[in-house]
């Protein structure tokens, strides 16, 4: 599934792979939630997490409408949880648009002497 926002000149996008029926469960604090958020459906949950550059992954909660982003996980689908109230989902490597690398650097043209 791609996502994509834009807001003004700010144009963001990520595809995502959606695993149904299933949570992230961990065994450690290395893949805990970085934030939860209410997010009125899946959708929501997917934009929160592309407006949070550090998401890699998100798992939403229909019954809640709570969504967790996760930002540490070393193997997210190694951490699955069956759960049907649950969809989780994985930003697929390099495909976040702009990078985080360079998502906040601006061209700025050289200078000549004249």
């Amino acid at each position: 599934m791609i996502i994509t926002q834009t807001a003004g000149e700010d144009t963001q996008s990520m595809i995502m792979s959606l695993i149904p029926d299933a949570e992230f469960q961990c065994a450690n604090t290395t893949c805990l939630p970085v934030t939860n958020v209410i997010t009125s459906n899946i959708r929501n949950c997917q934009v929160a997490c592309l407006t949070q550059s550090q998401c890699i992954a998100a798992t939403f909660y229909q019954s809640t409408s709570n969504c967790e982003l996760f930002d540490n996980m070393l193997n997210q689908n190694g951490n699955i949880l069956a759960d049907v109230d649950a969809t989780s989902m994985n930003i697929i490597s390099e495909t976040r648009f702009p990078p985080e690398k360079w998502g906040k650097l601006r061209f700025v043209p050289p200078i000549t002497n004249i």
